[in-house]
């Protein structure tokens, strides 16, 4: 029995069965070849969720500049949730900062799976401008991976930015869980300009946002130890 090949799988993207196309979109999604750009690109707008879904994995897989830009045409007028959700992932994917706008309105979303995506694309794609939306999230937001997503990508960006919003966000109203987090964070991104902070939460009413604050500084003076 004689292989498909490539341009079989191209050719099946226009079948008129939906689960030859979704076969078609995820074995070319495990291709490089050049050739499976445009045909893909054209794909984004088939009727099926399902088969979009599949198309805009492949175009993440490819990692192709080329493809930012139709996957955020696509992010655009697309309402189906689970299709946004890897959309968001593939343009994570490409490591574009054209897409940076996109990923930051999707942290919006009223959906926690958009949301998700959205912070976890931006972990890929690490721009101090993300900073204070994202730590808005690790703070504010109802969903605990939403905000696991969130923390992980501050973690990613790090720097003065980054710090410098979470100590600011500190001054703020926040429940006991978001000061936590924060000063979890703090300890892991290690600038030492944050350390008066810390020490103030020891005198936090919590009592884990007072552990959390002592493990902080504690990794501080580990790695100048190491250092």
């Amino acid at each position: 029995m004689v292989e498909p090949t490539i341009d079989d799988y191209i050719a099946n993207l226009r079948s008129a069965k939906p689960d030859v196309r979704r076969n078609a979109a995820w074995t070319l999604g495990r291709s490089r070849d050049i050739r499976i750009l445009l045909p893909l690109i054209t794909a984004l707008n088939d009727p099926d969720a399902d088969v979009r879904v599949r198309v805009a994995e492949a175009l993440g897989n490819l990692r192709d500049a080329r493809a930012v830009e139709p996957l955020l045409a696509a992010l655009s007028h697309e309402s189906d949730e689970e299709v946004q959700t890897q959309l968001l992932r593939s343009l994570g994917r490409q490591g574009d900062v054209r897409a940076l706008d996109a990923l930051l309105d999707a942290l919006h979303a009223p959906s926690a799976m958009i949301r998700g995506a959205a912070a976890e694309a931006l972990h890929d794609i690490p721009d101090s401008r993300a900073t204070p939306l994202l730590a808005h999230t690790l703070a504010h937001d109802i969903d605990e991976s939403v905000r696991s997503a969130a923390y992980r990508a501050l973690t990613r960006i790090g720097g003065t930015p980054a710090t410098d919003t979470l100590v600011a966000m500190l001054m703020s109203d926040l429940p006991a869980d978001a000061r936590n987090k924060i000063a979890e964070l703090l300890g892991v991104l290690g600038e030492r300009s944050t350390e008066p902070v810390l020490r103030m939460l020891l005198d936090d009413p919590d009592e884990g946002v007072r552990d959390k604050a002592a493990w902080a500084l504690r990794q501080m003076i580990h790695d100048d130890n190491e250092a």
